[in-house]
């Protein structure tokens, strides 16, 4: 026997319920994995500037290229894609060799557009397209 009158209209109204309710943890969902891959990325470009300014200061006659080079050897593969294209490397003093004691400062900049898959401007949250300016700064060994 089929259900007729209220009862019906109930199934569908939790139909209605159910669908809204998935949309918006589905939305959620999104939105954490995105603000998830762009911390990682922070991360990793972090550690990266401070590993390149650590090698540049216990090889004080390295020069921007050597250390951009080095840097490009260690990153990790998930800002590495495209073989470093979407990284800036910028070391300062760029004069060799560094004296003893001085002070050097390494940054880092991260093009996110490879690694967002949703908009940058997505139901109100704007999501950064760069990490800039990243840096480190250590004494000269």
């Amino acid at each position: 026997m089929k259900p007729v009158g209220p009862a019906k209209r109930q199934s569908g109204q939790s139909l209605v319920e159910f669908a809204l309710s998935v949309t918006a943890l589905l939305v959620l969902m999104l939105a954490s994995l995105q603000l998830a891959l762009i911390g990682n990325a922070a991360l990793a470009v972090s550690q990266l500037a401070y590993a390149g300014a650590r090698y540049a200061a216990i090889n004080p006659s390295y020069n921007s290229a050597a250390v951009s080079t080095y840097m490009l050897s260690i990153a990790p593969s998930t800002i590495n894609e495209n073989s470093g294209a979407d990284l800036t490397i910028s070391v300062s003093p760029a004069s060799v060799p560094r004296s003893f004691g001085s002070q050097l400062t390494v940054s880092v900049t991260y093009n996110l557009t490879s690694k967002l898959f949703l908009p940058t401007s997505f139901m109100g949250i704007s999501f950064p397209t760069t990490l800039s300016n990243i840096s480190n700064t250590m004494l000269s060994e």
